[in-house]
């Protein structure tokens, strides 16, 4: 998948028709990857290349995001789309929606036709949405939209709001239900080394500045160090250090590793919420306790 930074620049180098899939994508759930789909067999059939276009950062600013931009992109690039189009949502967000169709979407992507959600909405003050933009197609005598009709698991409208609020309860498992999953990818740190004198060595990892934290608490985990995967339990919670002492990190516990971590990149999945975090009034209580996760996270992989 070839990717472009339209945010530097004017003309994007597609020789082809393009049919493109518009969103935001953030955890690229289920109902997106069928908009994202229906753009790759859309071009197949139309004998042209599939774009997904989407945004560099979030729209709502300061709004924490389930994927970093990394990950988003990691998950397109799985579904066969030929380029992904990154555009600056302050560079187009004044634009009105004649605008936007025919300078980014017809302009810089070359498109004939589109997808998107059922709620998609773009120009000033989300003006237009996906109705609109059919018929901009078909007054130039191009190709259509195809609409992606609304999607329902667990009698849930499928959304990235919902799945964030997911996260916030810690029912990280749940995102699995709609295709989507949550991780952390973040540089080793050094500790209190507090792991290591109880018996239960621990890397610790602060969160990126952008993603969504889940619930405070210890979760079931598996951490991808190379080309390896080890089950894990995490700990998400405030742990004193000198630049924020009520900044949330996550503490881990790899099952299986002996070795030493500090300044690689290790990413955490999360898979389930094991219990509330809470202090313990001695290390021979919080030994045990980490012992019986251990277990916990064992029985869980079986």
């Amino acid at each position: 998948m070839e990717i472009f930074d339209l945010k530097t620049m004017a003309k994007v180098d597609i020789v082809e028709k393009t049919i493109v899939a518009l969103g935001t994508f953030d955890g690229c759930h289920i109902a997106h990857k069928m908009v994202l789909t229906n753009a790759f067999y859309e071009a197949k059939r139309l004998g042209v290349k599939s774009v997904a276009y989407t945004f560099s950062s979030t729209p709502r600013k300061g709004a924490k995001q389930i994927y970093t931009l990394e990950e988003k992109i990691k998950a397109i690039s799985k579904l066969g789309i030929d380029y992904l189009a990154l555009e600056d949502f302050e560079k187009i967000k004044d634009m009105t929606s004649k605008e936007f169709f025919e300078g980014e979407l017809c302009g810089k992507l070359n498109a004939i036709g589109a997808s998107c959600g059922y709620n998609y909405k773009f120009g000033k003050g989300a003006s237009a949405n996906a109705s609109t933009l059919n018929e901009y197609f078909s007054e130039i005598g191009l190709g259509s939209v195809v609409i992606c009709p609304k999607a329902t698991i667990e009698n849930e409208t499928v959304s990235s709001t919902l799945l964030r609020s997911f996260l916030e309860n810690g029912e990280v498992e749940r995102l699995y239900n709609f295709g989507s999953n949550y991780s952390v990818y973040a540089r080793v740190e050094f500790g209190k080394q507090l792991g290591t004198k109880i018996g239960f060595p621990t890397i610790n990892q602060r969160f990126p500045s952008d993603k969504v934290v889940p619930k405070k608490g210890v979760y079931i985990t598996e951490c991808e160090i190379g080309e390896d995967v080890y089950p894990a339990i995490t700990n998400v919670g405030v742990r004193p250090s000198v630049d924020d002492e009520h900044e949330l990190n996550l503490e881990t516990y790899i099952i299986g590793y002996d070795g030493l971590l500090y300044g690689s990149y290790v990413r955490v999945n999360f898979y389930k919420f094991l219990r509330e975090e809470k202090r313990f009034d001695s290390l021979e209580k919080l030994k045990n306790q980490i012992a019986n996760d251990t277990e916990a996270a064992k029985k869980y992989f079986i």
